[in-house]
Protein backbone atom coordinates (compact mmCIF):
# COMPACT_ATOMS: atom_id res chain seq x y z
CA UNK A 1 0.00 0.00 0.00
CA UNK A 2 1.37 3.44 -1.02
CA UNK A 3 1.29 6.96 0.87
CA UNK A 4 -1.23 8.00 -0.94
CA UNK A 5 -3.51 4.87 0.00
CA UNK A 6 -2.33 5.67 3.56
CA UNK A 7 -3.39 9.25 3.33
CA UNK A 8 -7.25 8.14 2.44
CA UNK A 9 -7.46 5.74 4.85
CA UNK A 10 -6.11 8.30 7.26
CA UNK A 11 -8.81 10.74 5.96
CA UNK A 12 -11.60 8.12 6.22
CA UNK A 13 -10.56 7.40 9.91
CA UNK A 14 -10.14 11.20 11.03
CA UNK A 15 -13.76 11.18 9.44
CA UNK A 16 -15.09 8.32 11.84
CA UNK A 17 -13.65 10.04 14.82
CA UNK A 18 -15.42 13.62 13.72
CA UNK A 19 -18.84 11.62 13.87
CA UNK A 20 -18.03 9.68 17.01
CA UNK A 21 -17.16 12.85 18.99
CA UNK A 22 -20.11 14.83 17.17
CA UNK A 23 -22.57 11.48 18.78
CA UNK A 24 -23.27 10.35 15.30
CA UNK A 25 -24.83 6.73 15.69
CA UNK A 26 -22.40 5.15 13.68
CA UNK A 27 -19.48 5.44 11.36
CA UNK A 28 -18.84 3.46 8.04
CA UNK A 29 -15.22 3.43 6.51
CA UNK A 30 -15.16 1.27 3.34
CA UNK A 31 -13.04 -0.68 2.29
CA UNK A 32 -10.31 1.15 0.22
CA UNK A 33 -8.63 -1.26 -2.70
CA UNK A 34 -5.89 0.10 -4.70
CA UNK A 35 -6.62 0.82 -8.24
CA UNK A 36 -4.26 -1.74 -10.62
CA UNK A 37 -2.50 2.08 -12.29
CA UNK A 38 -1.67 3.19 -8.20
CA UNK A 39 -0.46 -0.56 -7.60
CA UNK A 40 1.71 -0.54 -10.80
CA UNK A 41 3.06 3.41 -9.93
CA UNK A 42 4.05 2.13 -6.28
CA UNK A 43 5.68 -0.66 -7.80
CA UNK A 44 7.50 1.56 -9.97
CA UNK A 45 8.79 3.86 -7.52
CA UNK A 46 9.72 1.01 -5.14
CA UNK A 47 11.76 -0.55 -8.33
CA UNK A 48 13.55 3.08 -9.12
CA UNK A 49 13.97 3.52 -5.14
CA UNK A 50 16.05 0.26 -4.46
CA UNK A 51 18.30 -0.17 -8.11
CA UNK A 52 18.53 3.10 -9.33
CA UNK A 53 22.33 3.19 -10.92
CA UNK A 54 24.90 4.97 -10.10
CA UNK A 55 25.23 6.30 -13.81
CA UNK A 56 21.84 7.57 -14.09
CA UNK A 57 22.11 9.45 -10.44
CA UNK A 58 25.38 11.33 -11.32
CA UNK A 59 23.88 12.46 -14.36
CA UNK A 60 20.36 13.79 -12.68
CA UNK A 61 22.74 15.41 -10.11
CA UNK A 62 24.96 17.30 -13.12
CA UNK A 63 21.21 18.29 -14.76
CA UNK A 64 20.48 19.84 -11.36
CA UNK A 65 23.09 21.39 -10.37
CA UNK A 66 23.02 23.21 -13.58
CA UNK A 67 19.34 24.04 -13.32
CA UNK A 68 20.00 25.68 -9.65
CA UNK A 69 19.88 28.98 -8.98
CA UNK A 70 19.81 31.01 -5.48
CA UNK A 71 16.72 32.26 -4.48
CA UNK A 72 16.07 34.75 -0.90
CA UNK A 73 15.53 32.16 1.88
CA UNK A 74 14.51 35.56 3.77
CA UNK A 75 15.46 38.64 4.78
CA UNK A 76 14.94 39.77 8.49
CA UNK A 77 15.90 43.06 10.12
CA UNK A 78 16.84 43.20 13.45
CA UNK A 79 16.05 46.87 15.38
CA UNK A 80 18.58 47.35 17.81
CA UNK A 81 20.07 50.29 20.24
CA UNK A 82 18.76 52.70 22.49
CA UNK A 83 20.81 52.07 25.76
CA UNK A 84 22.99 54.62 27.35
CA UNK A 85 26.06 51.91 27.37
CA UNK A 86 27.36 50.26 24.79
CA UNK A 87 26.51 46.61 24.38
CA UNK A 88 27.35 43.77 22.70
CA UNK A 89 25.19 40.33 22.34
CA UNK A 90 24.33 37.25 19.87
CA UNK A 91 21.13 36.68 18.12
CA UNK A 92 19.53 34.14 15.80
CA UNK A 93 18.12 35.04 13.16
CA UNK A 94 17.21 33.52 10.00
CA UNK A 95 14.33 30.89 9.20
CA UNK A 96 13.38 27.37 7.83
CA UNK A 97 15.08 27.22 3.99
CA UNK A 98 11.70 25.58 2.86
CA UNK A 99 9.93 22.36 1.67
CA UNK A 100 12.76 21.33 -0.87
CA UNK A 101 15.33 23.90 -0.35
CA UNK A 102 18.95 23.84 1.55
CA UNK A 103 21.11 26.45 2.68
CA UNK A 104 23.48 28.41 0.05
CA UNK A 105 24.71 31.64 1.28
CA UNK A 106 23.78 34.92 3.51
CA UNK A 107 24.76 38.21 3.98
CA UNK A 108 24.57 40.31 6.82
CA UNK A 109 24.91 44.81 7.20
CA UNK A 110 24.33 47.26 9.33
CA UNK A 111 22.48 50.45 8.79
CA UNK A 112 22.32 53.35 11.41
CA UNK A 113 24.33 53.28 14.55
CA UNK A 114 26.15 50.32 16.21
CA UNK A 115 27.34 47.53 13.89
CA UNK A 116 26.06 43.73 13.27
CA UNK A 117 28.21 40.61 11.83
CA UNK A 118 27.82 36.59 11.06
CA UNK A 119 29.31 34.14 13.38
CA UNK A 120 27.64 31.41 10.92
CA UNK A 121 25.06 29.02 10.53
CA UNK A 122 23.17 27.63 13.35
CA UNK A 123 23.79 24.21 12.59
CA UNK A 124 25.18 21.60 10.28
CA UNK A 125 21.49 21.06 9.14
CA UNK A 126 21.34 21.77 5.09
CA UNK A 127 17.41 22.91 5.57
CA UNK A 128 18.10 25.50 8.63
CA UNK A 129 18.40 28.76 7.27
CA UNK A 130 19.43 30.33 10.40
CA UNK A 131 22.48 32.33 11.20
CA UNK A 132 24.11 33.19 14.81
CA UNK A 133 24.60 37.27 14.09
CA UNK A 134 26.99 39.17 16.64
CA UNK A 135 25.09 42.57 17.25
CA UNK A 136 26.74 45.84 18.87
CA UNK A 137 24.90 48.49 20.51
CA UNK A 138 26.70 52.01 20.02
CA UNK A 139 25.73 53.62 23.23
CA UNK A 140 23.75 57.07 23.60
CA UNK A 141 20.80 55.90 22.83
CA UNK A 142 21.23 55.48 19.14
CA UNK A 143 19.84 52.98 17.09
CA UNK A 144 20.15 50.66 14.14
CA UNK A 145 19.13 48.11 12.22
CA UNK A 146 21.19 44.54 11.17
CA UNK A 147 20.17 43.12 8.05
CA UNK A 148 20.11 39.90 7.11
CA UNK A 149 19.66 37.92 3.88
CA UNK A 150 19.67 34.38 3.29
CA UNK A 151 19.76 32.38 0.06
CA UNK A 152 18.86 28.98 -0.24
CA UNK A 153 19.26 26.44 -3.52
CA UNK A 154 17.00 23.81 -4.72
CA UNK A 155 17.81 20.76 -3.12
CA UNK A 156 18.78 17.92 -5.70
CA UNK A 157 17.40 15.60 -3.74
CA UNK A 158 13.86 17.24 -4.12
CA UNK A 159 14.46 17.81 -8.04
CA UNK A 160 12.18 16.76 -11.19
CA UNK A 161 14.87 17.81 -13.74
CA UNK A 162 14.88 13.67 -15.49
CA UNK A 163 12.41 12.53 -12.82
CA UNK A 164 8.97 13.21 -14.57
CA UNK A 165 6.84 10.70 -14.06
CA UNK A 166 8.83 9.55 -10.49
CA UNK A 167 9.44 10.00 -6.98
CA UNK A 168 12.35 11.85 -6.23
CA UNK A 169 14.59 10.84 -3.20
CA UNK A 170 13.75 13.48 -1.03
CA UNK A 171 9.82 11.50 -0.92
CA UNK A 172 8.36 14.48 -3.45
CA UNK A 173 6.85 13.43 -6.70
CA UNK A 174 7.01 14.44 -10.33
CA UNK A 175 3.94 13.17 -11.74
CA UNK A 176 0.30 13.74 -12.45
CA UNK A 177 -1.14 13.14 -9.33
CA UNK A 178 1.37 14.89 -7.29
CA UNK A 179 -1.04 18.37 -7.55
CA UNK A 180 -3.92 15.95 -6.39
CA UNK A 181 -2.08 14.74 -3.32
CA UNK A 182 -0.52 18.39 -3.17
CA UNK A 183 2.91 16.28 -2.75
CA UNK A 184 4.56 17.71 -5.67
CA UNK A 185 8.18 18.62 -5.83
CA UNK A 186 9.14 22.21 -6.25
CA UNK A 187 10.16 22.76 -9.72
CA UNK A 188 7.51 19.85 -11.14
CA UNK A 189 5.99 22.85 -12.74
CA UNK A 190 9.20 23.76 -14.53
CA UNK A 191 10.65 20.26 -15.44
CA UNK A 192 7.87 18.34 -16.38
Amino acid sequence: MNHRMLTNVAVLLSSCVAFTVLGAAGCYAPAVEEDAESAERGAEIDDLAEGAGEEEAGEASEDVGEAQEALLACAPTWHHGGNLWEQTYDKVMGCACGDGYIKSSYKVWNSGHGNCWALGWVSSDPKDCRVNVRIKDSGGFFYGDCHLEVQSTLNPAASCVNRCGQRAPDGCYCDAECSRFGDCCPNYDAAC
